[in-house]
Parts: structure tokens; C-alpha cells; sequence
């Protein structure tokens, strides 16, 4: 018998001081990122794994994503150069539980501009972001589900120190087709991944 949610979920805070290591720093999503984020998403090297924008503009996008951080659903964060840099990509927890035995569980998603992969950026911020997760959430699992053919998000995963569980078929619709997915997943008890 599946037990639906009786209470809201609480808000995601921000991570407050703002994620910050020697190559990425994470901060909130501005509406001047949504060109960058958009023109990440549309990439040839990119849309095949996510899909795009569904806002119409900057605004819109902070804005939705601000409604659903306080209904508790998802953090949606930049994934910048230190010191103020460019946008590089972004992250987003989700929490999608159906069930009141799921709130504890967690999902991460990003995208990375095909110009700055390579570099330790997305498994970096996989990393930060998963860590705060488990210390100032109280999240029990964290998951990922990557495509199969993905590549060099399932490298991410791999260096982020999840472990793949195996694949659920059909699990996703990215830009009209159902997909199947790779679900790799970490756990607090999880030994701390190499950040190398």
C-alpha cells in the first residue's frame, strides 16, 4: 500500500556560507543565466541527456525555481568560476517523493558547458553539493539517473563516488522520447570519494 505525503515538505535552504571550493563555486540561479543555461541545455554535445527550458525568460525561470525551493521540491543552483566567475553549468536537487518513506531521499542533475568539461568541474560540484546534502538536509540516499550512452556523465557519477545500481527502462521523457536510465546512487555511510 504506497502511504501519500500528509504534510508539505519543508523549504531548501540555501547553503549558506555558498558551496565554494578551489575550481567551482555554487550560488543561486540569477535570471542573467538563463542565456547561459539555455545555450547549455540546446547544445548538440548536451541534448541528447536533458531537455531544455521550458521558461520563457530569466525571470520566470528564478522565479519558478524560488517557488519550488520554498514548496521543498528542488534547489536550483549556478555552478560558477571562484571569484565571481562565468556560469560553467548548473545543479539541481530535487526531492520527489510520493510516499512519506521517500522525504528522505534525493536526486542531483547538471549540465556543464561542452567548453569546460573535462576538467573536474561537474563531479567536483556533485560532490559538494551531495556532502551538503547529507549534512544539512538529513538526506539518507541521493541518486542520479543518467542515460545510458551518457558517457561522461556516468565518469561524473563514477568520480563523484556513486555507485551504479543498474538501469530502469523507460524512467525519463527528455525532449519527447522516453528514455531509459543508469541509476547510480550514494548513501551518507559511503566512503568519501577521491577529489583528485
Amino acid at each position: 500500500m504506497i502511504t501519500a505525503l500528509t504534510r508539505a515538505m519543508p523549504a531548501i535552504r540555501y547553503p549558506t556560507p555558498p558551496l565554494a571550493g578551489d575550481t567551482v563555486r555554487l550560488r543561486p540561479l540569477r535570471a542573467d543565466d538563463y542565456d547561459c543555461v539555455k545555450r547549455i541545455r540546446d547544445h548538440p554535445e548536451t541534448a541528447s541527456w536533458v531537455n531544455s527550458i521550458t521558461m520563457p525568460d530569466g525571470e520566470t525561470l528564478v522565479r519558478q525555481a524560488e517557488v519550488d525551493r520554498r514548496a521543498g521540491r528542488r534547489l536550483h543552483l549556478a555552478i560558477v568560476r571562484p571569484g565571481g566567475g562565468r556560469l560553467v553549468g548548473e545543479i539541481v536537487l530535487f526531492r520527489r517523493a510520493v510516499q512519506a518513506a521517500e522525504e528522505d531521499i534525493a536526486e542531483i542533475a547538471y549540465a556543464v558547458d561542452p567548453k569546460a568539461r573535462g576538467r573536474g568541474i561537474a563531479s567536483t560540484a556533485v560532490r559538494m553539493l551531495s556532502a551538503w546534502a547529507f549534512a544539512e538536509l538529513g538526506v539518507a540516499r541521493l541518486q542520479l539517473a543518467i542515460h545510458p550512452d551518457n558517457a561522461p556523465s556516468r565518469r561524473v557519477a563514477e568520480k563523484a563516488g556513486y555507485l551504479a545500481e543498474g538501469t530502469l527502462r523507460s524512467l525519463k521523457v527528455i525532449r519527447g522520447a522516453r528514455v531509459d536510465c543508469v541509476i547510480y546512487s550514494r548513501l551518507p555511510s559511503d566512503p568519501a570519494p577521491y577529489a583528485g
